[in-house]
């Protein structure tokens, strides 16, 4: 089964991420955003059609939404997607050496932050020219934060500043 088919089975229609896909640059949904790329030389943008893959893969590429996502975090802690039992161990530390504030541990697919007051914060991201995506889950509260730019915006400082505040 095709990579796109096979996550639209069994994941996306398991958690109802109906507005999420991984689709063909000339034929993308209605209402869906263009990326944009910031060029020096002329001090304009321009989109990143000529940036990225024509059709995204397991190394990225996916159009999601916000709402999507958080519906991705909810069917994964409800268990919808692989036992709870597995989320708590995915959600956990597997490896790293905790140097790194943000990167210094690894679960199993997402990274791991430190929190020594509770259970640690898990995040996922991803990035391509013209586009950043970043979202985090706290076990402790169920908080999930989303954040997708399509100008490759650092949502990762932005990010921090949620977390500061809320987690």
């Amino acid at each position: 089964m095709d990579f796109d088919r096979y996550l639209k089975k069994n994941v996306f229609e398991v958690c109802s991420m109906d507005e999420t896909g991984y689709y063909e640059l000339d034929r993308l949904p209605a209402k869906c955003a263009n990326n944009y790329i910031y060029c020096d030389d002329t001090k304009d943008y321009r989109t990143n059609i000529f940036s990225v893959d024509a059709k995204g893969t397991g190394a990225g590429g996916a159009f999601i939404t916000v709402r999507d996502i958080v519906r991705f975090w909810t069917g994964l802690s409800e268990g919808k997607l692989i036992s709870k039992a597995f989320v708590s161990d995915m959600i956990s530390r597997q490896s790293g050496d905790g140097i790194d504030a943000e990167e210094g541990y690894y679960g199993y697919g997402l990274w791991i932050i430190d929190n020594p007051a509770d259970e640690d914060f898990a995040y996922f991201q991803g990035c391509d020219p013209g586009v950043s995506f970043m979202s985090a889950y706290n076990p402790n509260n169920g908080m999930i934060s989303v954040l997708v730019s399509n100008y490759g915006d650092n949502v990762w400082r932005k990010m921090r500043k949620i977390r500061d505040v809320f987690y």
